[in-house]
C-alpha cells in the first residue's frame, strides 16, 4: 500500500502563484498586443507581482482576474480603453 502525501502549503502557493502570473501575462498579450518578452517584463517589474509573490499574503488564493485588475489599476490603466494605454504601460515600468 502506498502512502499518499499532502503538497505543502509552499508547493502550493507557488503552483497558484505561478498559474496567475500566467495568465496576466496572457491578459497583457490578448489586450494589449505585447509580445511575450514584453508581457512577462511589465508583469515581473510590478509591484502587484511583489504583492502576489508574498506567501503570507495569500494573494495567490484570489482569480487570476483579480490580481491583473490589481495589476491594471497599478499601472493606471484600468479599464482598458484605447490604444494610447500600451504607451503608458512602457512609460509606468520604464519610471
Amino acid at each position: 500500500m502506498r502512502t499518499k502525501i499532502a503538497p505543502s502549503h509552499h508547493a502550493i502557493a507557488t503552483l497558484l502563484t505561478d498559474d496567475i502570473i500566467s495568465e496576466m501575462t496572457q491578459y497583457l498579450m490578448e489586450d494589449y498586443g505585447y509580445t511575450l518578452e514584453k508581457a512577462l517584463d511589465v508583469v515581473y517589474r510590478s509591484k502587484t507581482v511583489e504583492l502576489l509573490q508574498i506567501e503570507k499574503g495569500e494573494l495567490y488564493v484570489q482569480s487570476p482576474a483579480y490580481v491583473y485588475d490589481m495589476l491594471l489599476q497599478e499601472l493606471h490603466l484600468y479599464p482598458v480603453q484605447n490604444d494610447d494605454a500600451v504607451g503608458k504601460v512602457a512609460e509606468d515600468v520604464n519610471q
